[in-house]
């Protein structure tokens, strides 16, 4: 008798939008992601850092009565440009009928829901996280938003240009921003970040600089 075996599919190969030139010192394979961990020098860095977060899942959910749907089981942040940070996930009020939601923690990502309204927008976007001392000064020299406003509790959502390209903001501390744009500037945008923000010392960073800033926002969010 023959046993016939079924192969397991392999993964879409996924590449990032993104290469800072540095040379990666720890990387993992998830997903079809190549994910860099840590690179060459980093711990000899304080900081400010750039990340690549590409690799992160993220969904768009649209609806016409949003603010009444718990999409993904959470709820939608009453005004827009509230955000809410809710475990490993991030739901950001876009306006009366959109809502954003980043998976941003360590553990697995949900898949995406059934239901009509969510797009699945992870192969379309560019991610990148501002992280680390030095990060209001870096983005400063990125953009005329005001990121960090006093009068408004973080975390908090902004839409508007970053070096003229539209970025979806969420400014989660003093030291971590992230913010989302269109995959096709991912490249350039990169580039002119770190060279705009290499005078308040910006460098390439990896996944873990992102992950420790993120469980210390958690605590105060």
């Amino acid at each position: 008798m023959r046993t016939e075996t079924t192969a397991r599919p392999r993964p879409a190969f996924r590449r990032s939008p993104v290469s800072f030139g540095a040379r990666p010192a720890a990387t993992e394979s998830r997903d079809g992601w190549t994910v860099i961990l840590r690179y060459d020098g980093e711990g000899d860095h304080p900081g400010p850092f750039l990340v690549d977060l590409s690799h992160r899942p993220r969904w768009d959910y649209q609806d016409s009565r949003v603010a009444t749907h718990r999409p993904m089981g959470l709820p939608v942040p009453e005004r827009f440009g509230g955000v809410g940070v809710h475990g490993p996930l991030v739901i950001n009020r876009m306006n009366r009928t959109q809502v954003a939601i980043w998976h941003l923690g360590d553990e697995p990502p949900p898949s995406t829901p059934p239901e009509p309204g969510f797009t699945d927008t992870g192969d379309g976007h560019c991610m990148l996280a501002f992280v680390g001392a030095g990060v209001p000064e870096v983005l400063e020299h990125l953009t005329a938003l005001d990121l960090f406003d006093p009068a408004r509790s973080t975390p908090f959502l902004t839409q508007g240009p970053i070096l003229h390209v539209p970025c979806q903001v969420v400014t989660l501390a003093t030291d971590l921003v992230v913010m989302t744009l269109a995959r096709g500037y991912g490249e350039t945008f990169a580039e002119a970040s770190l060279e705009s923000g290499g005078i308040a010392g910006l460098r390439a960073g990896g996944e873990r600089v992102f992950s420790q800033a993120f469980s210390r926002a958690k605590r105060f969010s």
